[in-house]
């Protein structure tokens, strides 16, 4: 697997960096940021040779911010040759960004994943949460979510924490509230978002009943775990036909076949 990372320079870029090198059946090709291309050992080339050199690539993998994201966009859309494809682990993305990555997957034939978060516990927490969901709710529990993150990031609430309440607000068919104030309503899912230190990152559901209460977390412990799931969604996408997919498509039994497979 031949990889470009988009997003190269960051935190969690050299981290995806660090795992290529320690996995013999990845390979990287080279990266591109807010600095310029990064190609056999040679930085700063400019984003002329984009297209060129990023064809290379079996899958993009772009971990940037919204403004990196935007650029992506715009040397993709342009740049006919490149058809790869795409996991997107950027956070913060509008509607509207979601949107046009959803109609460049379909004029471009691109398979394109969409992961707020690449750790493989959100994914395993998104789909247990919703099973609890289906079983507390009708008995009146109250579900609420917090969420914790270093004092730098941008975005709040994160795009982990809005993609577990869309998720149980679907299957529940309830609403999102983020940041309440005021008094909670029934039909509502809360999302808190907390900012301080240097927390890597903490999700808590929690299931609050006028009897018992049940609570569900889980806690990024490094960014190398992010890294080592990216990898895995990257190699998952690079397996799916043309079209925009998002975590929740994802199957748990295909995780399980591709960390079998690693």
């Amino acid at each position: 697997m031949k990889a470009w990372i988009h997003g190269y320079s960051g935190r969690m870029g050299q981290e995806i960096v660090k795992q290529i090198h320690a996995v013999p059946k990845w390979k990287l090709i080279g990266g591109s940021s807010a600095k310029g291309l990064y190609y056999q050992e040679q930085e700063g080339l400019s984003w002329d040779r984009f297209e060129n050199l990023a064809s290379e690539a079996d899958v993009l993998i772009d971990f940037s911010s919204v403004t990196g994201n935007r650029e992506l966009f715009e040397a993709l859309r342009t740049q006919s040759s490149i058809s790869t494809s795409l996991l997107i682990g950027s956070t913060g993305l509008s509607p509207e960004g979601v949107e046009a990555w959803q109609q460049l997957a379909k004029q471009r034939k691109m398979a394109v994943l969409l992961a707020p978060n690449t750790s493989l516990g959100i994914l395993l927490l998104h789909q247990v949460s919703k099973l609890i969901g289906e079983v507390l709710s009708p008995l009146h529990f109250d579900i609420e979510i917090l969420e914790s993150h270093h004092r730098a990031k941008i975005d709040a609430p994160s795009g982990t924490a809005k993609f577990l309440a869309n998720g149980l607000a679907e299957t529940l068919h309830k609403k999102v509230t983020v940041n309440r104030e005021g008094r909670r309503e029934a039909d509502e899912i809360g999302v808190t978002a907390l900012r301080g230190g240097s927390v890597f990152g903490e999700h808590e559901i929690q299931y609050l009943g006028d009897e018992e209460e049940m609570r569900i977390s889980h806690r990024a412990l490094s960014r190398g775990l992010f890294a080592k799931g990216a990898l895995l969604l990257a190699q998952w996408v690079k397996g799916q036909k043309p079209g925009f997919y998002r975590l929740e498509d994802i199957r748990i039994e295909e995780m399980i076949a591709l960390i079998k497979a690693r």
